[in-house]
């Protein structure tokens, strides 16, 4: 399949590259989603040009904050979800409300 990664944290976005990735296997705990719509937003320019620290993340990331699409695999410890289900991946889903934060934006 292919994607775009962040290979490298520049101020002029260079160190964006297309590459090829295999078909990821869900882990226990995860879905995999088959993206049918995506949108880059600041967060993901952010990231990009090394202005937002992204916890937990080692270079190579791929740098997509919004999208939606339908589940087509689960890990075996997932209860929630199931194939063929339409999700949508917020950013921050735990920021309810208030005033945003560096550390609620970079929440993964």
């Amino acid at each position: 399949m292919k994607a775009y990664e962040v290979q490298e944290a520049t101020s002029e976005y260079d160190g964006i590259v297309e590459v090829e990735r295999e078909r990821p296997t869900p882990d226990d705990d995860e879905a995999l989603v088959r993206l049918r719509a995506a949108s880059l937003n600041y967060r993901d320019l952010a990231i990009a040009n090394d202005e937002l620290a992204y916890p937990g993340a080692t270079l190579p990331v791929v740098p997509l904050s919004d999208g939606a699409g339908e589940v087509v695999a689960v890990g075996d410890d997932v209860g929630r979800l199931s194939e063929g289900d339409r999700v949508a991946t917020p950013f921050a889903p735990d920021w309810i409300e208030g005033e945003g934060s560096r550390a609620k934006m970079a929440r993964t």
